[in-house]
């Protein structure tokens, strides 16, 4: 369950949004205006996702919003804003000042509910968990599991085997991974360098190289992390 707070001054659509929040078996805290969710911060705890009117009564819905993307307290949170503004340039300015989505009044039901789920996936410890048939990665925690064994990496392992998950199934290039992981422009001893890397990767997942189960060499491209369908 999740604690979503909500800022809205409009009274049927406040008590709209609190209701569905309940109905999604969320916890919800709803304030009127930017001075009661300033109260609401001193004390303790901050929600898992806050959903921010525009036009309040006191204070603009877009100095609330980047003030907490300013605030290390408050920067991590996640921000939907909901307003009736639907210009291009209020949704551009939203998502630039770092909300997360931009919601128009008067909305959909199901997709209000969707993109409060799609909000809350993108940063619960579950969204950020990469999981490739016998292969775990949980990158807050920096730990690989392969076939429910903790396998121990170096920084250095564990970032580009993390590059090759994120870009599972694709084939990527020894300048794409050297540029990527190690911030190299290429040359023959980064070469070797990544080529150390991947056998010390294979000798750890006990992946062979002539039939791989994670690591897939492509002769005179690059390296592929597989993804079976």
């Amino acid at each position: 369950m999740a604690l979503i707070w909500t800022v809205e001054d409009d009274e049927s659509i406040a008590s709209l949004i609190v209701n569905i929040i309940k109905r999604t078996g969320h916890k919800p805290e709803h304030f009127w205006d930017g001075i009661e969710l300033e109260k609401r911060l001193k004390k303790d705890g901050l929600p898992d996702l806050l959903l921010l009117d525009i036009m309040l009564r006191s204070t603009n819905g877009f100095d609330i919003l980047k003030q907490w993307k300013q605030q290390p307290q408050t920067r991590h949170v996640p921000i939907i804003i909901i307003s009736a503004k639907s210009s291009e340039n209020d949704k551009v300015r939203g998502l630039s000042l770092g909300a997360e989505d931009y919601i128009t009044k008067p909305f959909g039901l199901r997709e209000f509910k969707a993109r409060i789920d799609t909000a809350l996936r993108r940063v619960t410890p579950a969204a950020l968990e990469i999981k490739l048939d016998a292969l775990q990665i949980l990158p807050d925690e920096r730990k690989v599991y392969a076939d429910g064994q903790e396998i121990q990496l170096t920084q250095q392992e564990f970032e580009l085997l993390l590059y090759l998950a994120k870009n599972a199934g694709h084939v990527l290039t020894r300048q794409k991974l050297l540029k990527e992981v190690w911030g190299y422009d290429g040359g023959a001893d980064s070469t070797r360098t990544l080529d150390y890397h991947i056998r010390s990767l294979r000798k750890k997942l006990k992946d062979d190289a002539q039939n791989p189960r994670f690591i897939k060499t492509v002769h005179g491209s690059g390296y592929s992390l597989i993804k079976n369908d």
